[in-house]
């Protein structure tokens, strides 16, 4: 086995090394296994430190020296992969496991690298010419039962609505325990998220918008609804690919629900659990809020006084209606997941892979709608801060933290910029929300009902998630994922971002209007 100094000297300085990770005290190896011309696979965990018992996947290359630099995204350890997933092969390791590749294709005739710029990743990815088709190589670093991305791309292999998987390969300890996903090969899928058309359109909105500075004269019109007028006739040109975004996510629920489900019924959602998980993270959140976090204290104890009142209302109207049924889900869905030219999605996080597998009946399709709800917040709010800032000739987090009451410290002139830009960018919001996460594609338009501005009220901080449905369940996990992401934007004193939860926590806690409804089919 590699020794300790040896892993250390390779990972210590390894630049995609999490913060947390890079303050281990040592890196211990666990397995490891020859891939063959002085590649070896390590299997390593981290000691001590943050992260103590993470573990991690570092192939390696031994120079002449013994020194060990790493291989993944190196052409032979990418070639050697591809070649063992289309043999079926399985290399034994050093402690009685054993690495198994699989593939869907018998041969691959001709691989070669491809150009291919990264950029940050958690993960190595390269590009391969395989046959004449373009496909990714995704090795993972950090490795764990949940990572599910191989087994989900095998499964809904050929469906249209995720990458072809041409193979993967996993890690399998001695005794036969649960295999751990070491990295996947897919068809390389050319094309843009979704984020990319929404944030032309907005950018290329403002120029429209702040034409007039006139408080109450948006655009040549007045009022709300010039300013609602002026926001549908903008987003027209991507109104259909929006609707056609739509209906490929109900196609992809339903395709996972087949193909996962294998015809079971669904099963309940554990309301009950997640609610008391909930309750227990927002206690623990309101008591790091009260130790010092650097965000306005109105602002923090609002926010927090709407999440008590929220939970409040979900446990009365779970007492007060009947199951709810679970479904498989994306899992972690952003903008940039959802690929719109043509619709695909990618790095698909699904809890659970079937219905025998632990994780299954605590998902929901709702869960990626609500997903991509909170993403359209954090997208607009951040462009808001932006074009605000820039307007006033001052840094946005000053625009993002003045947000949270409407400017109320601010010279008449400059609070009427940021309400405006603000107001505009929540009602953009809302009307691709309607577009992109409602049942018949609606634009938003008669969205009175919690609408978004900038004023500061509880009305004014809604956002689709208030908008477009009643549904308990669907408010429940709005509320898991907004309190999972302050606990984040907490641990890594991102005021910035938290200020974004704040501003939409602030509208929790009341009693929703009748309102559109989410879909996850066509």
């Amino acid at each position: 086995m590699t020794s300790d100094t040896q892993l250390h000297e390779l990972l210590r300085g390894a630049a995609w090394l999490p913060e947390d990770v890079r303050r281990a005290e040592r890196y211990a190896p666990i397995d490891e296994a020859p891939l063959g011309s002085g590649t070896t696979l390590f299997l390593v965990s981290v000691v001590g430190g943050p992260a103590h018992g993470r573990l991690l996947f570092a192939p390696a290359h031994a120079d002449a020296t013994g020194r060990l630099t790493d291989a993944q995204g190196s052409e032979g350890f990418d070639l050697a992969c591809v070649r063992l997933m289309t043999a079926g092969g399985r290399i034994p390791t050093a402690r009685g496991g054993h690495v198994e590749f699989r593939g869907g294709e018998p041969t691959a005739r001709a691989v070669s690298p491809l150009p291919f710029a990264q950029g940050w990743s958690s993960n190595s990815l390269s590009l391969l010419d395989i046959d004449g088709r373009p496909h990714l190589h995704k090795a993972y670093r950090t490795l764990g039962a949940e990572v599910r991305e191989p087994e989900l791309l095998r499964l809904m292999n050929g469906s249209g609505h995720t990458p072809r998987w041409f193979g993967d390969y996993g890690y399998v300890p001695p005794g036969g325990a649960e295999r751990l996903a070491l990295g996947v090969v897919y068809t390389y899928t050319p094309g843009s998220g979704i984020d990319t058309p929404l944030r032309a359109n907005l950018r290329a909105f403002w120029p429209r918008l702040t034409g007039t500075q006139e408080p109450g004269r948006i655009g040549g019109t007045g009022g709300s609804d010039g300013l609602d007028g002026l926001v549908r006739e903008h987003l027209a040109p991507l109104a259909g690919p929006l609707r056609t975004a739509r209906s490929f996510l109900g196609g992809f629920h339903e395709e996972l629900r087949t193909r996962l489900g294998r015809g079971t019924p669904p099963p309940d959602y554990p309301v009950e659990h997640a609610l008391r998980a909930a309750e227990e993270r927002y206690h623990a959140l309101a008591e790091r809020a009260r130790d010092g976090v650097q965000l306005p204290p109105a602002a923090l104890e609002k926010a927090f006084g709407s999440l008590a009142s929220e939970i409040e209302l979900l446990r009365t109207a779970f007492d007060t209606t009947g199951t709810h049924p679970a479904g498989p889900c994306h899992g972690d869905l952003h903008l940039s997941h959802l690929l719109w030219d043509p619709p695909r999605l990618i790095d698909i996080s699904t809890p659970g892979t079937g219905p025998d597998e632990p994780g299954w009946a605590e998902q929901s399709p709702l869960q990626d709608l609500v997903a991509l709800g909170r993403a359209l917040e954090y997208f607009s709010a951040d462009e808001a801060a932006y074009e605000s800032a820039r307007l006033l000739g001052v840094d946005s987090t000053e625009t993002m933290l003045a947000s949270l009451d409407g400017g109320a410290g601010m010279p008449p002139r400059e609070r009427s910029v940021l309400l405006l830009v603000f107001e505009a960018a929540d009602r953009w919001r809302r009307h691709v929300a309607g577009l992109l996460l409602t049942r018949d594609g609606s634009d938003g338009a008669g969205w009175s009902e919690g609408a978004a501005g900038s004023d500061g009220s509880d009305e004014a901080l809604a956002g689709p998630e208030r908008a477009l449905t009643d549904e308990p369940l669907r408010r429940l996990l709005y509320l898991r994922r907004l309190l999972h992401e302050l606990d984040y934007n907490f641990a890594h004193a991102r005021p910035y971002h938290a200020a974004i939860d704040l501003r939409h926590a602030m509208a929790l806690g009341l009693p929703s209007p009748l309102p559109l409804t989410l879909t996850t089919r066509t």
